[in-house]
């Protein structure tokens, strides 16, 4: 289905500004084999990435069709229902990544645009993000504006973490707050023609051409062979990759887009693909 899939191991980098190096590694399958994939002009020594040059990477694989592409992220592409309105004062995914995009902007850093959000006049102090071990338990903007802790993907998985949590020990809740930017700015680069693909599930349900996803390491089982990589992070990289491969040269890799309609953790007179098109879904969390 695909010539190629590249598997982005995405970070936070909490503090870190776009042109800083982070921790983020990169994996990519194509015709010349399966490798990690190096920063262009980088020496060898130099295996971070800047989320900046990334983006810009990642672009010019979706410049074209001629090798249909698979883009994968482990980052969360949306929101739970609902925080669109109330944290952004806007109606839709689009629109609610695009004002996220602009916070971050403005804001510089993850750390920083998590306190700005919960810093929303109309929250009164309480605000989505957990930032330390103090407000852990505190609710109150879950239950006064009817909105979840976690997505519908999320409460799917037991060892998932919610994208609101941002204290001590793993989190992905960075990942998302500069991933989503990330996610805009490749947007804005296709309606300026300068690449093209869809994002699933958000904008299709039934992707053709290239595609950018959700994905989530911890879903992928462990491959045979690790290749050469170095820590954690290129590791998981690896680890969805290979997933990945092995299903699109099974044959089987249209399965993992499929989403079944599940009962649980579902918004009361919302209809449930709405909701997940505005969530987001994490790509083979029903296949593996």
């Amino acid at each position: 289905m695909f010539d190629r899939i590249i598997s982005v191991d995405w970070s936070g980098g909490e503090k870190k500004t776009e042109a800083e190096h982070v921790s983020l590694r990169v994996a990519v399958w194509d015709d010349a084999g399966s490798r990690v994939q190096l920063p262009p002009k980088a020496k060898s020594s130099r295996r971070k990435w800047s989320r900046e040059e990334c983006r810009e990477w990642v672009r010019d694989q979706l410049a074209g069709e001629r090798k249909k592409t698979l883009a994968v992220f482990d980052f969360g592409f949306g929101l739970p229902w609902g925080s669109d309105r109330v944290l952004f004062h806007v109606e839709g995914w689009r629109a609610m990544i695009a004002q996220f995009a602009n916070l971050y902007a403005r804001n510089k850093t993850a750390r920083a645009t998590a306190k700005a959000v919960n810093a929303e006049p109309s929250l009164r102090g309480y605000g989505p993000y957990r930032l330390t071990k103090d407000d852990r338990t505190e609710r109150r903007f879950y239950l006064d504006n009817g909105i979840g802790y976690y997505r519908i993907a999320e409460v799917a998985i037991p060892q998932a973490i919610s994208q609101w949590y941002l204290g001590a020990g793993p989190k992905v809740g960075y990942h998302s707050i500069t991933g989503m930017p990330a996610l805009h700015w490749l947007m804005m680069e296709r309606e300026a023609g300068r690449a093209t693909f869809q994002v699933w599930p958000q904008e299709t349900m039934e992707p053709k051409g290239n595609v950018v996803a959700e994905s989530y390491p911890a879903i992928c089982p462990k491959p045979r062979r690790w290749g050469n990589t170095q820590g954690g992070d290129e590791r998981d990289a690896w680890k969805v990759l290979q997933y990945l491969v092995k299903a699109n040269t099974d044959g089987g890799i249209g399965r993992l887009f499929a989403v079944p309609e599940l009962p649980f953790g579902r918004v009361k007179d919302v209809p449930f693909f709405t909701q997940i098109q505005f969530e987001g879904f994490i790509l083979g969390l029903k296949s593996w």
